[in-house]
């Protein structure tokens, strides 16, 4: 009678067959040298080889997004000349990565004007003195804004047109002068075809990234750039590409434009890559990252010869052989090899298949580890910027994948990175590990170190002159601060581990860190924490090899967040002023619910949102001064449910002079930053029905 096939066998077996179906890539050995296609039919084979195994024919991209005309409404008719107007040296910028390279955001200020996004509308308020604060003009778009730069008297939007058609988004960046505040006029718009991925401003220039999905059919559509009636349009010569397999492409579009002389043509150039993941932008390059996806076939093949040929006999390992080497399509062969290996099983005895499934998952744990760094990486492509200049330098890849911008950066013409392989998992075996990797300005690896908290992943990271701050998380939070004076050679200086996490690191000067992130709970039951409420953290790594937490503050209960935790554009920290604003979402639990103790799964009730404003000193730590919300009806909160948002939510903070404004869609409102007295506060033309789904 024939034994039942194990299911951890029967599972194995089935993921190589079921991944043999899907797959049929060549083995194709990847070039790091840039390429141009040399027609549109090379670059339509070259994408059909590519992606056609995994998803077949995919749908038509519709092209040709007209360009629409953006007016800008006048609010008052004075207009506040330089000489007239109070504008203070004392305000607060974005909360930029890279001093020189500023970021676009949903909210501007140049210590006289704030510049902020309001549904679709753009509007421009006269912001100080606060006593006086007033809006001068609202710019109506036709699509949906996301971010913005001010440049002198030069405002650029950044939005995506809600009148895109087929599978595609198209982008707009329109260009306003502003010298006039109450009346904007547009001096130069564009639409592109892709969606807007990310920006940064050097002195006068812009740089915009774009990327643009390939669906392939009969034709593959080239992105172009439209501004006004005049259409750029790419010609399949001018996309730059690697041979590189991949089953999911992008034009990734580089584009440069001056922001004050309206009569430089925009620089652009087209990328054919995988779908752009995180980008760092230092003073003179722009690296872009995504996700390399490796052959599966690749995968599979080396599954059977590392788990499965080495615990079999040599007979049925000789088979396996025969098999690999015979023509068979990919499909049948890897059915076959299927077949022999459970055969094999239910001819065992019920010990040997015991101890055969035990050699198989012991190689299986030790292959997963081993095949991470191989079929997780990230490939790295840098490209040089001057004056608006654009040209691509070099490409590089390293195992694992990358979490945000704050995991990179470029130090003495290195470039440095942080990532994880592997997945964590709470009841399993993880097999997650971390690693800095130091890259010459070739993007060729020179200095590794690899395995960092086996189990964890990266949760936040931030490098800081010759040393990398790194916090991994899985049950509780171990700092690490890395040496990387040595690029040839890093090292790990010392650890910290204590409860929580920390989302985001911000430098608060050369010897202090502030983390911020969720306090958490051990898990009893498994190898996990259970997250609480936010948790803001001091570190002192003035003794390296001991880094210390110096002060600590939590905020609410399990449920409490913050936008912080997800954008450092919301964190506002100022060290001459001692001051630290962040965004709360409160969440609260109502401890006589739980008379016998509250669960540390147990989620609290959002009862309030707003802006924590606390001091910070190194002699005192976080001392909260006060609160500021824009919500006049905290029971909405209540009622919500476990989902909550508003128009009213605040979503940055800034400051001028001594006054802190706090800005949501809908309010800014201006307080006193000495005794937290509110000022002022302005409505804000938001209108319900464009609330942004980004933000």
């Amino acid at each position: 009678m024939k034994r039942e096939t194990s299911l951890i066998i029967l599972l194995v077996v089935l993921v190589v067959i079921l991944i043999g179906i899907y797959t049929f890539l060549p083995q194709t050995v990847a070039s790091d040298r840039l390429k141009q296609f040399s027609s549109c039919e090379e670059l339509k084979n070259f994408v059909k080889t590519n992606t056609e195994s995994y998803y077949g024919w995919g749908g038509i991209l519709s092209i040709g997004a007209p360009a629409f005309s953006k007016t800008a409404a006048p609010m008052a008719q004075t207009t506040a000349g330089a000489e007239e107007a109070r504008v203070s040296e004392d305000y607060s910028k974005t909360n930029i990565q890279v001093e020189g390279v500023d970021e676009a955001d949903i909210v501007k200020n140049d210590g006289k004007y704030i510049y902020t996004v309001s549904g679709k509308k753009l509007v421009i308020i006269d912001a100080f003195p606060a006593e006086n604060a007033k809006i001068l003009s609202e710019i109506e778009l036709e699509g949906l804004p996301q971010e913005i730069f001010i440049n002198k008297d030069k405002l650029v939007v950044f939005g995506y047109e809600t009148e895109s058609r087929g599978y595609s988004e198209n982008t707009f960046i329109d260009i306003y002068d502003v010298s006039d505040r109450s009346n904007p006029t547009l001096k130069r718009n564009f639409s592109l075809e892709g969606s807007y991925f990310d920006s940064r401003m050097i002195g006068d220039y812009v740089y915009v990234i774009i990327n643009n999905p390939i669906y392939y059919k009969e034709e593959i559509p080239l992105p172009n750039i439209t501004s006004g009636s005049e259409v750029k349009t790419c010609k399949c010569a001018d996309v730059y590409y690697f041979d590189t397999p991949d089953y999911s492409y992008m034009f990734t579009t580089i584009l440069s434009l001056n922001t004050q002389n309206d009569n430089e043509d925009i620089t652009s150039k087209v990328f054919l890559m995988g779908t752009t993941q995180n980008m760092f932008v230092s003073l003179n390059n722009i690296y872009v990252t995504y996700t390399k996806q490796m052959s599966q076939t690749y995968y599979t093949e080396k599954l059977i010869n590392e788990v499965y040929m080495p615990s079999v006999p040599a007979i049925i390992s000789s088979r396996i052989n025969e098999i690999k080497n015979s023509m068979n399509n990919t499909y049948d062969r890897l059915q076959l090899i299927g077949e022999i290996i459970q055969n094999y099983s239910e001819g065992l005895s019920e010990q040997e298949r015991t101890s055969f499934e035990k050699v198989v998952q012991e190689k299986m744990n030790k292959f997963q580890v081993d095949i991470a760094r191989e079929t997780e990486k990230t490939v790295i492509h840098k490209i040089s910027i001057s004056d608006g200049k654009i040209e691509y330098k070099s490409q590089g890849e390293v195992p694992g994948n990358v979490l945000n911008q704050f995991s990179m950066d470029e130090y003495n013409n290195y470039f440095r990175i942080a990532t994880t392989t592997g997945h964590v998992s709470r009841s399993g075996e993880s097999t997650s590990a971390n690693h800095v990797y130091v890259l010459d300005s070739n993007l060729a690896i020179v200095g590794r170190l690899e395995d960092l908290a086996p189990g964890e992943r990266i949760y936040s990271a931030r490098f800081i002159g010759d040393r990398c701050y790194l916090v991994t998380f899985k049950k509780i939070d171990p700092l690490f601060v890395i040496d990387l004076k040595d690029p040839f050679n890093p090292k790990v200086l010392g650890k910290l581990k204590i409860p929580g996490y920390s989302d985001y690191l911000h430098p608060y000067d050369e010897n202090h860190i502030i983390g911020i992130g969720k306090e958490t709970v051990e898990a009893e039951e498994g190898a996990f924490a259970w997250y609480q409420g936010i948790k803001i953290s001091l570190f002192d790594v003035s003794d390296v090899e001991h880094p210390k937490e110096v002060s600590k503050y939590n905020i609410g209960d399990r449920g409490t967040d913050s936008y912080a935790l997800h954008d450092h554009k919301a964190f506002l920290f100022s060290k001459t002023k001692n001051l630290l604003v962040i965004p709360i979402l409160l969440a609260e639990i109502d401890e006589e619910k739980y008379p016998s103790g509250v669960p540390p799964y147990t989620y609290g009730d959002f009862v309030w949102q707003g802006a924590y404003v606390f001091d910070l000193t190194l002699e005192n730590g976080f001392i909260l001064k006060g609160r500021v919300s824009h919500l006049e009806n905290e029971s909405e909160l209540i009622k919500s449910g476990y989902y909550y948002s508003s128009p009213y939510d605040v979503k940055r903070s800034l400051y001028i002079d001594g006054v802190l404004y706090t800005v949501s869609d809908k309010m800014i409102k201006m307080n006193n930053l000495d005794n937290m007295n509110e000022i002022n506060k302005i409505e804000l033309p938001y209108e319900e029905e464009y609330y942004p789904y980004w933000r």
